[in-house]
């Protein structure tokens, strides 16, 4: 299974992972803009410089000589033919306007003139400013930016615990709800609003009316079948009563009275059992008496005898210790009934040891088994091994656990190391 984490952290992280990225792009779109904003209004101070100095000076040439175009900045006026030693000739080939300029490591904003012609002559004008941000500057607006990019992703940490808390409330709510639904069973979609959470609760509700309605159908229907089929085993076992009573019946036909009258013992054992389990209620003895298995599992290999003589079984009964148990001798019959039968039907020949403990009762069988990753589906309704050829219905075992379930006792199945299983029945 894949680890999952909480909604709560997941949007937390989400919640995070967005304010970083954002926080990532404004402060590299801010620096970025600083530095175009910082040298583009440079460039174009010097180019208004230069222009208005250059107007003056054509308009009045003597009148301007000696007045510096700024104070801030580099500025040489000259002709093409007498470019000054101190400007790299590529100056020469610059056009009118602003330039980038990079020399010796470090930045240059250039602003080019060459639109005068003064007595004739052509005349340049060159502004040249050093635009080099100084490193304690630049470390020091990237502290800030450090600064405030920190202090922006703790005030987004704490933006996402409450918006996660805020956003999973409903759901928190539907949650707690839905744990209660077995004590308290209510209504859940009418206490949310018409949103996500709201329809998640409809269909949590459309889903327990159908499986409320199933539940009630399938014990209504184990109830009215247990119920019904007490009547006609009452006649049968009354009639068998009568019929015993008289003398006159001969040897072969009373052991014949016998089996039906132990078959229908055991048919109101089980009728009894399917209807506790319709009811989902434990029913124990008022005066406290208890089960003894020894004795009820001699009755039960009585029942089968019939089978095991036709098989030429050879059944052990060990009794390590003296076990009784504190439920009702048909629901224990009911559960070791399937066991046995099942280590008697799928045994073809051989021994079947029948152990009890001071806790549990162990079937053993010298069957066909199973296979390993069959093992967990036995108890499934249904469900049977694909080495089966016997027949049946594969609802023995899945009794036996509902019955464990009901009792808090415990079924357990294992393969022998040679042949067949091995069930436990532990009561606890």
């Amino acid at each position: 299974m894949k680890y999952r984490n909480k909604l709560k952290y997941r949007i937390i992280i989400a919640f995070l992972a967005l304010s970083t990225l954002l926080g990532a792009l404004f402060a590299s779109t801010a620096l970025i803009i600083r530095q175009n904003l910082s040298t583009n209004l440079i460039g174009e101070s010097n180019k208004q410089y230069l222009d208005d100095y250059m107007d003056k000076f054509s308009k009045d040439p003597k009148g301007t000589q000696g007045e510096p175009i700024a104070t801030n900045i580099s500025a040489v006026l000259t002709t093409p033919e007498k470019l000054p030693l101190n400007l790299p000739i590529s100056y020469a080939d610059l056009t009118d306007g602003i330039h980038d300029l990079t020399e010796d490591g470090r930045q240059y904003k250039v602003a080019v003139n060459k639109r005068h012609i003064i007595e004739g002559r052509e005349i340049w004008g060159f502004v040249k400013i050093d635009v080099t941000t100084p490193d304690n500057e630049n470390k020091l607006v990237y502290s800030a930016l450090a600064g405030i990019f920190i202090l922006f992703t703790f005030i987004a940490y704490f933006l996402a615990i409450y918006a996660s808390k805020k956003i999973l409330k409903p759901l928190s709510q539907l949650s707690s709800m839905v744990k209660e639904q077995s004590k308290h069973p209510q209504l859940l979609a009418k206490q949310f609003s018409d949103d996500e959470v709201g329809q998640l609760a409809q269909a949590l509700d459309d889903y327990s009316k159908q499986l409320t309605d199933f539940v009630d159908r399938d014990k209504e229907f184990n109830a009215d079948v247990s119920h019904e089929l007490r009547t006609p085993l009452a006649v049968i076992s009354s009639t068998t009563e009568l019929i015993l009573s008289q003398p006159e019946i001969d040897e072969k036909t009373k052991l014949r009275l016998n089996r039906i009258e132990r078959a229908v013992k055991q048919s109101a054992e089980l009728t009894e059992t399917l209807l506790l389990l319709a009811r989902e209620e434990q029913k124990t003895d008022k005066n406290l008496q208890r089960t003894q298995v020894g004795k009820l599992i001699k009755d039960i290999i009585e029942n089968f005898s019939a089978t095991i003589k036709l098989k030429k079984l050879n059944v052990e009964i060990i009794e390590d210790e003296w076990l009784q148990v504190k439920a009702p001798a048909a629901v224990v019959s009911v559960a070791l009934s399937n066991l046995i039968g099942n280590a008697i039907k799928y045994t073809p020949k051989g021994t079947i040891q029948i152990i009890l403990k001071d806790d549990r009762v162990l079937v053993v069988d010298q069957g066909a088994g199973v296979e390993s990753e069959e093992l967990p589906k036995l108890f499934d309704r249904h469900f049977r091994g694909s080495s089966v050829t016997a027949k049946g219905s594969g609802l023995g075992l899945a009794i036996v656990k509902r019955l464990c379930e009901l009792y808090r006792w415990q079924v357990i199945i294992h393969k022998n190391d040679n042949s067949g299983l091995t069930a436990e029945l532990i009561f606890k």
